[in-house]
C-alpha cells in the first residue's frame, strides 16, 4: 500500500487553529483550582497539559522559523505532495490520540504545579499566532528537503537527527491533540469538581 502523502501547509493552519480553539474551550469557566486538579498524583491537570505544550512548542517556533528562513533563503521549493519515510510517519502518528503509548517528559518540558489559566491561555494564543505565520510561510517550500532541529531531544542526539518541515508541523499539531485529548479526560473525569470556591 503507498505511503499517504503529507499534509499541506493550509491544512496545518487549519490544525494550529483549530488546536487553540480546542484549548479555549477546555478553559472556558474553569476556577483557578478547577484548571490545575488532577485525578490522582502524577497526572496532569488541565492547566499543565496546556502549559506542557507552551513549554514544548515555544522552542519550536524558533527552529521552525530558523528552517523556513534557511529554506527560503537556499531556494529550497518545492510542489507536493511530499512523501515521508516510514520511521518519520510513524514518530508523528504515536503522538496522535488515543494515546497507544506513554512518554514520559523530559524534566525540562514538566510543568509546574500550579498554574494561572489567563498566563497560559495568553501563550497558547501568542505561540499558535507564531506558528500559524511559520506555516503559511513554510507553503511553496520542499517540506521533505528542509530539515528542522529537534529542540526537545538530548543536545547529542539533536546533532545526529533533523526532521522534515512538514512532517515536523504535523508532529507538532499531533503532539498538541495528544495532550488537548487528555485535558479532555481531566474535565470528563467523574471526579472533576463540578463545583470549586477558589
Amino acid at each position: 500500500m503507498p505511503a499517504t502523502p503529507g499534509k499541506t501547509m493550509p491544512a496545518i493552519v487549519a490544525e494550529i487553529q483549530a488546536n487553540l480553539a480546542q484549548a479555549e474551550d477546555l478553559a472556558k469557566g474553569l476556577s483557578i483550582g478547577q484548571f490545575n486538579w488532577s485525578p490522582e498524583p502524577g497526572t496532569w491537570s488541565v492547566g499543565q497539559n496546556l502549559a506542557h505544550l507552551t513549554i514544548v512548542n515555544g522552542p519550536d517556533v524558533h527552529s521552525l522559523g530558523r528552517a523556513v528562513e534557511a529554506g527560503r533563503s537556499e531556494g529550497m521549493t518545492g510542489k507536493g505532495p511530499f512523501y515521508y519515510s516510514f520511521p518519520v510517519r510513524w514518530f508523528v502518528s504515536s503522538q496522535e490520540p488515543p494515546v497507544k503509548r506513554k512518554f514520559k517528559a523530559s524534566r525540562y518540558f514538566e510543568p509546574p504545579a500550579e498554574i494561572e489559566p489567563e498566563s497560559v491561555l495568553a501563550a497558547c494564543r501568542r505561540i499558535s499566532e507564531e506558528l500559524q505565520r511559520l506555516a503559511g510561510e513554510a507553503d511553496g517550500l520542499h517540506l521533505d528537503c528542509v530539515k528542522v532541529d529537534m529542540p526537545a531531544f538530548p543536545p547529542l542526539i539533536r546533532a545526529l537527527i533533523r526532521m522534515p518541515l512538514g512532517a515536523r508541523f504535523e508532529l507538532l499539531t499531533a503532539h498538541d491533540r495528544r495532550h488537548l485529548a487528555q485535558a479532555g479526560e481531566v474535565r470528563r473525569n467523574p471526579r472533576f469538581p463540578t463545583v470549586w470556591k477558589v
